[in-house]
C-alpha cells in the first residue's frame, strides 16, 4: 500500500514560514537603472518572517536589492525582489524576502499590534 501526501505536504509546496494577511505600511526605496534614487509609500497584502507580497507603482526587477521601511516600528531592512506578479490598476503585485533574517519584524505576535493579521488560506486543490 502507497500513502500519497496532501500536496500541501509535498517538499516543494512547503513554506518556510506561516503567511499572514496584513496591511502594514511600507515605505519602499532603491535606485534605478540610473542611479536616481526612488522612494515610495505603500503596503503589504500578505507577510511572513522571511518577506512580503506588496503592492509597488515603481518599476522593479527581479533579483534587484531594495530597502523596505515597516513604517509602524521604524525598522528598516533590506530585501531582495524574488516575483514580480500581475498589475493592476498602476500598482504591480511584488514578492520580496528579507535578505537576513529579521525575527518580529512585522510585529504580528502582540496582541496591541497595529496590524490586523490573519493566516492566509491556500484555496488550491
Amino acid at each position: 500500500m502507497t500513502i500519497v501526501p496532501p500536496a500541501d505536504l509535498l517538499p516543494q509546496n512547503r513554506r518556510r514560514s506561516k503567511r499572514y494577511r496584513a496591511r502594514v505600511p511600507i515605505c519602499i526605496r532603491f535606485q534605478d537603472a540610473s542611479k536616481h534614487s526612488v522612494s515610495e509609500q505603500t503596503h503589504t497584502v500578505i507577510v511572513n518572517e522571511h518577506g512580503a507580497l506588496l503592492l509597488l507603482a515603481a518599476p522593479v526587477k527581479v533579483q534587484q536589492i531594495i530597502r523596505l521601511e515597516n513604517l509602524i516600528l521604524g525598522k528598516e531592512l533590506l530585501c531582495r525582489v524574488a516575483l514580480i506578479g500581475p498589475t493592476f490598476m498602476g500598482k504591480t503585485q511584488i514578492a520580496v524576502e528579507f535578505i537576513m533574517p529579521m525575527p518580529g519584524f512585522w510585529n504580528l505576535a502582540t496582541p496591541e499590534s497595529k496590524t490586523s493579521a490573519e493566516p492566509v488560506v491556500s484555496l488550491k486543490k
